[in-house]
């Protein structure tokens, strides 16, 4: 039986031709974003050259303000090598089980670690302070507020690694997890983020994240450590905020998911979604970021129907869950927001400055043109309909633009539904949620990027 044909069927590879055959740099458009008009340096500040006469506690005063006050740092967990060259933990090679923990060496500070074979990858960039690099005053600061170093390879047999350096209240420390074996290294991190904190605080902003169709945590306490198990219990009764990361495609800015199972499903009244919402933020590997208390934007009519991709109530589940696995009380509601944000397929858009997001909101607004045209997917869906942009849409698309996210409150979501770990295929796929009546409560985080 032959596979049935839709109208995009032999789009996809008709429009990429058209679009790789033109040059996006011929006829360059100009956008605006709300990073740079939120963080304008001051010029008549640039140098102060009466700076080494000042006292030193007022220069490392300064020096300490100079840092970022929030960074999201985002880690993911692998299995290590048990093997090979202990400075070179970046060869990418990872073992087929993870290794059981030991629980039996002692770090320099005294404190037992795990020693289980897992490797940190750090995947936020910019993460590195040029202040180190200044002078040994300067560079003596900043160790001290990132007082954690923890090393990226955890491994019996690795005597020497790269750190990943966070400070416990500044640092939001965002713990991905790729395979299901690996879901107990989540307990050997947080325990060795307490060993390697000289104050053994630890993590105390945390934040998950989910993958399309998974969220990996560790839910029995039978694959955790006993040793881990305290620390787990201790790090979640004591944190500040617990932040639950929700990306989506950046093609869900164009509502393309929830066109596209509309016409699957037969179900032909679906103009009303089509609608290019640009006030979505755009994801970004950075990461220092600021936030403001609420979106300075005029973006009600964009909030009345967000592409959420799957159902973001699905990653509060998680979280509630693994709370009472860990036999925790819950943490808060107003300790706990939902993170969205448009990002690519492996949830990791490489926007680091305003170049790069130009030229990705330059081939956006091209695709987005060329959907509306003769041969163009939407056109073939919805033929008795144009471009739905209005003036306001096309001068909204030239300044209003935003890289980073929207912190939104847990209720705007509406009640959780209980769902157990082995029935996740009950989430939907495609969730439409309103958000206007949230409108005053969403803040907008605006991540620190470079001209």
């Amino acid at each position: 039986m032959a596979a049935p044909k839709f109208p995009w069927s032999e789009h996809g590879t008709r429009t990429s031709r058209k679009l790789a055959e033109r040059n996006v740099d011929d006829v360059p458009m100009r956008f605006g974003f709300l990073n740079t008009a939120f963080a304008q340096p001051s010029e008549g500040y640039a140098r102060f050259h009466l700076f080494p006469r000042l006292p030193p506690e007022l220069r490392r005063r300064i020096w300490k303000f100079s840092l970022p006050t929030q960074r999201l740092l985002k880690i993911t967990l692998t299995a290590a090598r048990s093997t090979g060259d202990p400075a070179s933990p970046f060869e990418n090679s990872v073992m087929d089980s993870p290794v059981h923990a030991t629980y039996q060496n002692e770090n320099h500070l005294g404190n037992i670690v795990s020693g289980a074979g897992y490797y940190v990858r750090l995947d936020s960039t910019k993460t590195v302070s040029p202040l180190l690099y200044v002078s040994h005053e300067a560079s003596a600061v900043v160790r001290r507020i990132y007082r954690v170093q923890v090393p990226t390879v955890q491994c019996i047999g690795h005597t020497s690694s790269p750190f990943l350096q966070f400070c416990p209240k500044r640092d939001t420390i965002l713990v991905a997890i790729e395979r299901k074996e690996d879901e107990a290294y989540f307990a050997d991190f947080v325990h060795d983020a307490q060993a390697y904190d000289p104050k053994r605080k630890g993590v105390l902003h945390l934040a998950i994240m989910d993958k399309e169709n998974s969220v990996h945590l560790p839910m029995e306490t039978a694959d955790i450590h006993s040793q881990a198990q305290p620390a787990m219990y201790t790090t979640f009764t004591n944190l500040r905020t617990v932040t639950l990361v929700h990306l989506l495609y950046a093609k869900s800015r164009q509502m393309f998911s929830n066109i596209m199972s509309g016409v699957l499903a037969n179900r032909v009244s679906q103009s009303e979604k089509v609608r290019f919402n640009r006030a979505y933020p755009l994801w970004s590997s950075n990461a220092s970021y600021r936030v403001l208390p609420s979106d300075p934007r005029c973006i009600y009519r964009h909030l009345e129907l967000v592409d959420c991709s799957w159902d973001p109530r699905r990653l509060i589940n998680a979280w509630r869950r693994l709370e009472a696995a860990s036999g925790v009380f819950p943490i808060p509601e107003n300790k706990m927001r939902v993170l969205i944000a448009t990002s690519d397929c492996d949830g990791d858009l490489a926007i680091a400055s305003t170049t790069q997001a130009c030229r990705f909101r330059q081939e956006e607004e091209e695709f987005w043109v060329s959907h509306w045209e003769l041969e163009g997917i939407y056109k073939a869906w919805y033929p008795e309909m144009s471009n739905p942009d209005s003036e306001e849409d096309l001068e909204f698309s030239k300044s209003q633009n935003a890289i980073g996210f929207w912190s939104i409150p847990l209720e705007a979501f509406g009640p959780v539904p209980e769902v157990p770990d082995n029935e996740q295929h009950r989430w939907e796929m495609t969730r439409l949620c309103n958000l206007s009546a949230f409108q005053s409560q969403i803040q907008l985080g605006l991540f620190d990027v470079i001209e």
